[in-house]
């Protein structure tokens, strides 16, 4: 394999590596804002991934080759579980509905109980 061909192959890859990286951050970043999670969710999720393109980790690759992605793997885990947690929290309370449309809807409401009542 010559100069040329190897450095075609690994810009290849590169970008390759670098569109599904994008791709899976926007896909993140789509979830976060559709479920309005609140901000210590995308703060872990933003850790997450600071965590994932650090240098530093608790079980460095260089060491423990493959094994060494395991800690990277749980720390992107960890926090997506949390995530999905504050996601099924918000829709449990907003009973499946949204909450600002509601809000919006009732505003100009007079509740039932003071109509009846002449108020």
């Amino acid at each position: 394999m010559d100069h040329d061909t190897f450095t075609t192959t690994a810009l290849v890859i590169l970008t390759v590596v670098g569109l599904v990286g994008l791709a899976l951050v926007a896909a993140g970043g789509y979830v976060l804002v559709k479920y309005r999670v609140p901000l210590r969710g995308v703060v872990a999720a933003v850790g997450a991934l600071t965590y994932l393109v650090s240098p530093v980790d608790a079980v460095p690759e260089v060491v423990f080759g493959p094994f060494g992605l395991v800690d990277d793997g749980g720390v992107l885990l960890a926090a997506a579980l949390y995530v999905a947690r504050l996601i099924a929290a918000r829709r449990a309370t907003a009973g499946g509905l949204d909450m600002r449309e509601d809000l919006s809807r009732d505003a100009g409401r007079v509740p039932r109980d003071r109509r009846r009542l002449g108020r």
